[in-house]
């Protein structure tokens, strides 16, 4: 706006001055527009250089370069669940290979109890087409470690499945309402622990209370199907034995099982620190296995 009302003035002007009279003795010139304005002259070598592609003015300042995309940050780590030192100290002393069986030794599950945490507790390792004939097993996804010494399977929104409690000889047992008794077993109580079968033969009392026996019992050597042996019950006997009907018996994994005719879930002892055998799991009413 400055500069526009300049030129008009100057050319308001131009007129009066070239008519102006010259001083005496000198010719007549018309003004030099730059000497009387100074300003209007800056103004026009502004206007050549912004024609010419050069800066309009000495305190213009150069374009900036773009700024450079920034890097993708990468996606930050989980953390790893944070654990109790007690429950972690508890894990590592049952942590381990296991193999978790039926009672009858039928349909068997080798698992690793590991270490590592896990969503609900800490991380195991089995095969689910070698473990599918154990229905439970496929909603496991870890386990945790009970301060009473028990192993629990948890599934994935952190449900009790299974508990196993402590057995002998570092083993685990647990029941299953409808489903029967499961074993939880190192994989060298496979070998059956040095139990033999010519140190279990001949004739054994089963008691509920040691020095009462409710019922005679021989274990013969004579093989029958599925790897067992036979059994023979004495007279009298209680009516509880009778009802289940022992037939045969066998050693697995250090237990000596005793089975039904009837096809029922086997008798399952265990050998004790006195040298007896006890029902396991110790649940219910006691069966104690002793030698006549």
């Amino acid at each position: 706006m400055r500069r526009l009302r300049l030129v008009c003035a100057v050319a308001l002007m131009a007129p009066a001055l070239w008519q102006f009279p010259a001083a005496a003795g000198e010719q007549a010139q018309s003004p030099n527009l730059a000497d009387l304005f100074p300003q209007a002259d800056m103004f026009a070598q502004a206007d050549l250089l912004a024609q010419a592609g050069g800066p309009a003015t000495a305190q213009q300042k150069p374009a900036t370069k773009p700024a450079a995309p920034a890097k993708p940050s990468a996606p930050a780590k989980p953390e790893p669940p944070k654990v109790d030192p007690a429950l972690r100290a508890q894990a590592e002393q049952a942590a381990g290979a296991f193999v978790l069986s039926s009672a009858d030794g039928q349909r068997k599950c080798p698992l690793t109890l590991k270490t590592d945490p896990a969503a609900n507790g800490f991380a195991l390792a089995f095969d689910g087409g070698v473990c599918a004939g154990i229905g439970f097993m496929q909603q496991v996804t870890a386990w945790v470690p009970d301060p009473s010494g028990a192993v629990r399977l948890m599934n994935a929104q952190g449900r009790l499945v299974v508990e196993f409690g402590q057995a002998t000889a570092g083993n685990y047992e647990a029941l299953r309402e409808g489903d029967g008794v499961y074993f939880l077993a190192s994989p060298t109580a496979n070998d059956d622990n040095g139990v033999r079968v010519e140190e279990m033969l001949g004739d054994w009392d089963l008691a509920r209370v040691a020095g009462t026996p409710i019922c005679h019992v021989t274990f013969l050597e004579d093989a029958i199907g599925n790897g067992g042996h036979k059994l023979q019950l004495g007279t009298p006997c209680d009516p509880a034995i009778i009802q289940f009907g022992p037939v045969s018996w066998s050693i697995e994994g250090g237990n000596v099982l005793m089975a039904s005719g009837s096809g029922g879930t086997p008798l399952r002892f265990a050998r004790q620190e006195d040298g007896g055998w006890a029902k396991v799991p110790e649940r219910g009413r006691p069966l104690l296995l002793l030698r006549q």
